[in-house]
């Protein structure tokens, strides 16, 4: 089938559509020109206020990364059993500006976790909870942190002898299969069911431990368990 030859007229016509929607709109600029300059200008200010503002953060995460840093130095120093307790404070002083200053940053949730457990070495318990509860609200994302921040709080719990919300968290931790804490936290559970006056439920953790983890090098402690 032969193509449909376009007229030279109909060809015409479109050029003068196209003609015709050019200078209409070079009409509507030149008619409107402080609107359509306006309009530019206050463009130009938003993208310089979004780079700024960028920028800005950036610099900010820098900032927090290197609080960070130092007081991450400083808390490493303190598990030295013959450190001073005013290194302890500046410790803590130091992450706690962090998450105050920087408290959207990164940086800034991670120094929960460990500030958290500055206070736990101190016996402040209830801070220590707090504080990793904190710590799970904000970070929701599959980090090893969060199982950890659960080991805390069962760990501040268990000195408490609130054991029921200890094994609660401990819990948490068990019922994940691929949880790298779970060898460690299935031992604790067993060892506070047993503290807590539940024999039966402390002797099934147990031997449940030694099917799962053979090699462990808590299978002694918990074959002495289950004989008591």
């Amino acid at each position: 089938m032969a193509k449909k030859k376009i007229r030279r007229k109909e060809l015409l016509k479109k050029d003068d559509e196209f003609i015709s929607l050019s200078n209409r709109f070079f009409q509507y600029v030149s008619a409107h020109a402080k609107q359509v300059q306006y309009l530019i200008v206050s463009l130009m200010i938003i993208i310089a206020i979004v780079i700024g503002i960028s920028l800005y953060f950036k610099h900010l995460n820098k900032k927090a990364l290197a609080a960070y840093n130092l007081a991450y130095k400083n808390s490493v120093s303190d598990f030295s059993p013959d450190i001073k307790e005013d290194t302890i404070n500046r410790s803590i002083e130091e992450l706690d500006k962090l998450i105050k200053k920087y408290g959207w940053t990164k940086m800034a949730t991670l120094a929960i976790p460990q500030l958290a457990y500055l206070k736990f070495g101190q016996g402040k318990y209830d801070e220590a909870i707090s504080l990793y509860q904190t710590y799970l609200k904000k970070d929701k994302s599959g980090s090893i942190y969060r199982s950890m921040a659960h080991f805390g709080i069962a760990a501040a719990y268990e000195a408490k002898s609130e054991y029921q919300s200890a094994i609660s968290n401990l819990k948490k931790i068990v019922d994940d299969e691929n949880n790298f804490l779970k060898e460690e936290a299935m031992f604790s559970l067993g060892r506070i069911y047993a503290v807590s006056g539940q024999r039966e439920m402390s002797k099934e953790i147990f031997k449940d431990f030694i099917n799962q983890f053979k090699e462990s090098p808590l299978i002694p402690l918990a074959k002495a368990n289950l004989t008591k």
